[in-house]
């Protein structure tokens, strides 16, 4: 079996995912963008993230917004409510669930968020590519996308840059 762990982020151009309070409001001036969402999640087998993420996607999405993907949610809550079928909770070390999902999945991963556990897989050098899409605001303060690493420093190697419609910048690394 074979997968792919894929990062696929917006921060601000300060380096924020989301305000203090995780609002991402700041994203919605550019929705109309097409930044190459649709395709990258067409090619998605699994999505992985945090408690915290899950949510806030489920306080703002009407359905679930992934419901072709298998999921997994990392807690240690064994009552969180899993609002899809697709969903199963993981409690284990994030490379236990690698070694899981190498052992009985092929396909694309994508480590929807948060920092931390996106931080993790880096850490853990588990994560293969990262799309960073730097939006032309400044937040000031918030939810860094690059938290302290407990490790030593990660090199990147940038493989793609781009400009989306004069607005969005795009870059794309492997680890």
């Amino acid at each position: 079996m074979s997968i792919q762990i894929k990062g696929y982020i917006a921060t601000s151009a300060d380096g924020y995912i989301a305000t203090p309070d995780g609002s991402v409001a700041f994203l919605a001036p550019f929705q109309s963008i097409d930044c190459g969402y649709d395709d990258f999640i067409q090619d998605i087998d699994i999505v992985i993230m945090g408690r915290k993420t899950y949510e806030v996607i489920c306080s703002f999405a009407e359905a679930w917004p992934y419901p072709n993907q298998k999921g997994f949610i990392v807690t240690s809550n064994p009552d969180l409510a899993l609002t899809h079928a697709s969903l199963s909770r993981w409690n284990l070390a994030v490379d236990e669930l690698v070694e899981h999902l190498k052992q009985n999945y092929n396909g694309n991963v994508w480590i929807v968020g948060g920092t931390q556990l996106q931080n993790t897989f880096i850490e853990q050098k588990l994560l293969n590519t990262l799309e960073v899409f730097i939006m032309p605001v400044l937040l000031g303060k918030g939810i860094p996308l690059f938290p302290s690493f407990d490790s030593h420093e990660q090199q990147l190697k940038s493989i793609h840059a781009e400009m989306i419609e004069n607005t969005i910048i795009k870059h794309s690394y492997v680890f």
